[in-house]
């Protein structure tokens, strides 16, 4: 089964109804903040970070900087950098020289709580981007056709996002090449967008907003498919390159 949810609202909401029948009873999710936390952790991560601590608030990330001088703390509050903090939520702030051996704290408006989500769903959480897509599809190509798969996707402020939807799409698109699954209405909606566009297509709401703040760079970065072929796992609260 492949199960899609197109907001992390929908999965917070289907988790509570659920709750005592589903938590936990997924094998594996994927979580997708393609504009652009999952972006930045794999970008990161792929300049050698050490681990990324995603959090959902200001405060719980300035209270592990306090605890933990060395870690680098990173966000964004409307796609911009949360003031007095290191690093903002674009992928070309991570750089080599700058995250190299770190463990960086990371709140976004989207994608961090996603991936809190999609923790309370799944016994595995991976993380996706157009940047390491192939590399996502081969670890769940691993799975035989009956594993439980669920995709959670960021969104917009709580609004499905054009640009993760077909991050969503292409994955599933990939995987189900001569293989039987059972897809879920929207995973369909998914891969049908994907097969129609065939290739990463920023021009929903929220590349707009990114490109009005002067962003347009991190558009460029995360449309690559493929570009930094990583596979990222959460473990024990934090996201680390699997070798």
């Amino acid at each position: 089964m492949i199960y899609t949810f197109l907001s992390p609202r929908e999965a917070q909401e289907w988790m509570i109804e659920q709750r005592e029948l589903f938590v936990k009873q997924f094998n594996v999710s994927v979580v997708i903040d393609v504009l652009r936390a999952t972006s930045t952790v794999i970008t990161a991560l792929s300049n050698g970070a050490k681990s990324i601590i995603p959090v959902s608030t200001v405060e719980q990330a300035l209270d592990l900087k306090h605890r933990h001088t060395e870690y680098i703390i990173a966000g964004e509050r409307g796609g911009v950098k949360i003031e007095g903090f290191q690093l903002g939520n674009s992928p070309t702030e991570y750089t080599e020289a700058v995250v190299r051996d770190k463990t960086i704290v990371l709140t976004t408006s989207n994608g961090t709580n996603a991936i809190i989500h999609a923790s309370n769903l799944a016994e595995r959480v991976l993380i996706a981007s157009f940047l390491n897509l192939t590399t996502v599809v081969h670890e769940l190509d691993g799975y035989d056709s009956s594993t439980n798969i669920i995709i959670v996707c960021a969104g917009n402020n709580g609004e499905i996002s054009y640009e993760d939807t077909q991050v969503a799409g292409a994955i599933i698109s990939k995987l189900i090449k001569g293989r039987v699954h059972y897809l879920s209405d929207s995973s369909k909606i998914a891969m049908k967008l994907w097969d129609a566009l065939k290739k990463p297509d920023f021009s929903g709401e929220h590349a707009k907003k990114l490109s009005q703040l002067g962003f347009d760079k991190d558009l460029e970065l995360c449309q690559k498919v493929d570009y930094m072929p990583i596979l990222a796992e959460l473990r024990d609260g934090k996201i680390i390159k699997v070798e």
